[in-house]
């Protein structure tokens, strides 16, 4: 490792590869589609990308119509599904790349048809159905007949080919709101029902419905294609770590030393002086920050790092740049190798839950200025 990095994010490839394959063999060897929006999850879109086109990826998903043009002028070649909204005025751009974009409603099915036709381009559409996450997609958690014939329009517009059905469920995550997400799936398979009953052609359509806790809990949900989110990152969808669970985290986050200080009694730490020092302490001076994803709202709930392998509690607030840790009897010195999270850490699942959010916020909160370093086992 290069001793002169500052702050740095080892990205596990062999980790990365176990996960895709561990999603390949639990939902059959159906086709998959990586999600690789937020560059990532912070893991560097195009060069996971790159990696799980090589693996076979049938598609990949992404979040918005930058993030797709980045990955076709990076050597993606297979489709690319844009998941979120994009201008209709951007039609051209996604004609002229080969983009694939999701279709909320029959109105902005119609607008994305009118500037198609305007540019004499045709449009490939995944046609999105709100089963009951109640975000973007066709209303379908009452009357599976008004959502099909939406459909069925869109189907029919002009410069329009629709080449994929899907849905997003909202708790499958949670074993305790099981029939919750079997309600989505009875909305969804509703809707696909009601279209054959009107005859529509299922033969070129790509049916998809899973996150990748539908990938490890519901495999009646898994289709025609699965989609690979956290759990290809090694995140447990549940936020709970799994103690020599299947998953194999891929991201490390590590730093330096920048300081050891002895400080006396009654030292205060940090800003706002919300941690006082009992006794004598040596404490670390570690050179990240909240602005390197290590979140400002781990400060003082028993966060801790290791350094040399030995456990060292957080100590006052995190700064932006700097974090302090207690290293009273402990053989630290300045310059070492400090894990903040990841193998050899504190779990992903731990941060999160210590800062009161999720395992893949973190992950894609990071800055330019943590160097992505890809690390593998394998011969090249």
């Amino acid at each position: 490792m290069n001793d002169s990095l500052r702050t740095w994010a080892e990205i596990d490839i062999d980790a990365l590869k176990h996960n895709y394959r561990l999603a390949k063999k639990l939902s059959k060897n159906r086709p998959v589609m990586p999600v690789i929006k937020g560059d990532a999850h912070g893991h560097g879109a195009v060069r996971v990308g790159r990696l799980f086109q090589e693996e076979g990826a049938a598609a990949f998903a992404v979040a918005c119509i930058s993030e797709a043009v980045t990955l076709r002028k990076n050597g993606i070649t297979v489709p690319i599904l844009i998941l979120g909204w994009t201008a209709p005025l951007e039609a051209g751009i996604l004609a002229e790349n080969d983009i694939t974009q999701s279709v909320f409603s029959l109105g902005y099915g119609k607008e994305l048809s009118k500037m198609a036709q305007e540019l004499n381009v045709n449009l490939k559409v995944h046609v999105k159905i709100d089963s009951g996450m109640t975000r973007t997609g066709i209303y379908a958690q009452k009357d599976a007949s008004v959502a099909a014939g939406e459909v069925m329009e869109i189907a029919g517009l002009p410069c329009m080919d629709v080449t994929g059905i899907f849905t997003h469920y909202a708790v499958a995550d949670m074993p305790e709101k099981e029939d919750f997400t079997r309600w989505q799936f009875e909305n969804f398979c509703a809707v696909l029902d009601s279209l054959k009953k009107r005859g529509f052609d299922m033969s070129h359509v790509t049916v998809h419905a899973s996150n990748s806790a539908v990938i490890m809990y519901h495999p009646e949900s898994h289709f025609d294609m699965v989609r690979l989110g956290v759990m290809m990152y090694g995140l447990y969808p549940a936020n709970v770590y799994e103690e020599g669970g299947p998953l194999i985290p891929s991201m490390t986050l590590k730093s330096r030393v920048a300081q050891v200080k002895d400080i006396d009694e009654g030292a205060k730490i940090s800003y706002g002086c919300t941690f006082t020092a009992e006794h004598p302490m040596t404490i670390a001076v570690v050179a990240a920050g909240y602005a390197d994803s290590y979140p400002r709202a781990l400060s003082g709930k028993g966060a801790y790092a290791v350094i040399n392998g030995e456990r060292c509690p957080q100590v006052g607030r995190i700064c932006m740049d700097m974090c302090m840790f207690d290293v009273t009897g402990k053989d630290v010195h300045e310059g070492d190798e400090v894990i903040l999270y990841g193998k050899g850490g504190m779990s992903h699942e731990d941060v999160a839950q210590l800062s009161g959010s999720i395992n893949c916020e973190h992950t894609s909160l990071l800055t330019e200025r943590v160097k992505k370093v890809y690390i593998t086992s394998e011969e090249d």
